[in-house]
């Protein structure tokens, strides 16, 4: 927090916390939800073709269109329009600023992504918190009807499967709320969707791109896909909104290689399968031994990481951390203290299931 007072910035920068981000040097970093993954070889050389293909003298395609046709050929997508964005992050910021107006209200769910307060409050967005169940840490859809009605919501967004809590909503309850209150935006991030197996992922709201102009779908390639240095995430939303969201986002918001490299990634649809399966793999095996570790298990997880809570998550985290390990911990406020470790490689969950074992 800064003092802002007789100074260039504006006042509502002066609560600003930025995102936390360790740049220290760990040996095993599971922390951030990132796949463990490399890229092969074979991909990395269809890069080095793509590469040649870019024209570095002229702009991207500003709508990406071989981008998000091979997204939507990844996912079987028919009913909606996609578009692409500089990383979710730039569409979540576009859709605060460009689809809300100064001073209306947004819906978050705690616990839930941070981020999506942060951007809220840069367009001066009021910002109301829905509680989930502390002990399921699922959404309370009743109490979230009432919000959305008494505080007129005019965009509510949550993550699902949750970051950081891995738990997941019916599409049910969702379209329940999408179809009851149709003047507000519901925004829901499937990031970690293509973790939850394959009877989980029919709840995803994918399959309603399209058929809701109040309801839009993110997807991103930083997580199952393994391509967090790329910065590519995508919106599905009808048509009428697609036309919008590309009036307001920037012009050559996707840069050209980033396109390329995303084609070749998305056209390898048997591997990156394979890739995730083996992400879901090293997650039960590590909440398997965390919970050969415990008494009280860590919550069910549809994701790529175990989010465990205990009362000591503050000091096991910086004990895991004078070990050389980083994962991630939270506070009181994401349902009681608590401690997220994203899969890692086998001798990564070795590691920390034996630093745990010592600090548990």
């Amino acid at each position: 927090m800064s003092d802002t007072s007789g100074s260039v910035f504006a006042e509502k920068l002066s609560n600003i916390t930025p995102y936390p981000v360790d740049t220290s040097k760990y040996k095993v970093r599971l922390d951030a939800n990132e796949s463990y993954i490399p890229l092969g070889q074979n991909i990395l050389n269809e890069f080095t073709a793509a590469l040649r293909t870019v024209d570095f003298n002229r702009y991207p395609d500003p709508q990406a269109s071989e981008l998000c046709g091979a997204f939507n050929d990844f996912y079987g997508i028919e009913g909606g329009f996609t578009c692409a964005g500089n990383g979710s992050d730039e569409i979540i910021s576009v859709l605060m600023n460009g689809f809300v107006d100064k001073g209306e209200t947004v819906m978050t769910f705690a616990p839930d992504f941070s981020m999506y307060a942060f951007y809220a409050s840069l367009a001066e967005l009021k910002t109301v918190v829905c509680e989930k169940d502390p002990k399921t840490l699922q959404v309370n859809f009743e109490a979230a009807d009432k919000l959305i009605a008494e505080k007129k919501v005019r965009l509510c967004i949550f993550s699902n499967p949750c970051n950081p809590t891995g738990r997941i909503e019916k599409r049910s309850d969702i379209e329940y709320l999408v179809k009851k209150h149709p003047t507000t935006l519901f925004v829901i991030d499937e990031a970690y969707m293509d973790f939850a197996g394959s009877a989980a992922q029919s709840e995803s709201f994918l399959t309603c791109a399209g058929k809701y102009p109040n309801a839009v779908v993110l997807k991103t390639l930083s997580k199952a896909i393994g391509a967090a240095a790329l910065r590519l995430g995508f919106i599905v939303s009808d048509k009428a909104f697609y036309d919008m969201f590309c009036a307001v986002k920037s012009p050559y918001n996707v840069n050209s290689v980033s396109q390329a490299f995303g084609k070749v990634l998305l056209r390898e649809k048997e591997l990156l399968k394979e890739c995730t399966k083996k992400i879901v793999r090293s997650k039960d095996e590590l909440y398997s031994g965390i919970c050969e570790l415990v008494s009280d298990k860590p919550e069910d997880t549809y994701s790529n990481f175990v989010y465990y809570r205990t009362p000591n998550a503050v000091a096991i985290h910086e004990q895991l951390k004078q070990k050389g390990i980083l994962v991630r911990c939270f506070g009181s406020q994401y349902g009681g203290a608590a401690l997220r470790i994203t899969a890692g490689t086998p001798d990564e969950n070795r590691r920390v299931l034996a630093a745990l074992k010592y600090n548990i």
